[in-house]
């Protein structure tokens, strides 16, 4: 499984509060390598109306044994909204993407900080 964060712009996606330009997000794939990882998450996300800007950061391989772990660590405060270990495990025999918080950003203002949306509709399996 890899990790790729990716910076999105509102492209026709409707789902962002108007007063955001688009957004950032872990983007959690399982998939043969990170090239078809970063594929798979940005076709996800294009297909949901956003557009694809840029991956932030390298891409990463986590441990799938290690989902619960990770969770905890980065998204203590979602645990209850993403997949949990026994489904991710179910899920590593076949392409399946989903995502952490969404964290909008505002066009570009002085003081605007980001903003943290629930990954819960924005959890995605193929």
């Amino acid at each position: 499984m890899y990790l790729v964060n990716v910076k999105l712009g509102r492209g026709s996606n409707g789902t962002l509060p108007s007063t955001l330009a688009g957004a950032y997000v872990s983007a959690y794939a399982t998939a043969p390598d990170p090239e078809s990882a970063t594929r798979l998450a940005v076709s996800k996300l294009t297909s949901k109306g956003f557009e694809f800007l840029a991956t932030q950061g390298p891409i990463s391989r986590l441990d799938p044994g290690e989902w619960s772990r990770h969770v905890a660590q980065a998204w203590p405060e979602f645990i209850d909204e993403l997949p949990k270990q026994e489904e991710l495990a179910a899920g590593l025999e076949r392409e399946m993407v989903f995502f952490g918080p969404f964290v909008g950003y505002e066009r570009r203002s002085e003081g605007s900080s980001p903003r943290h949306e629930s990954p819960g509709s924005c959890a995605s399996r193929r």
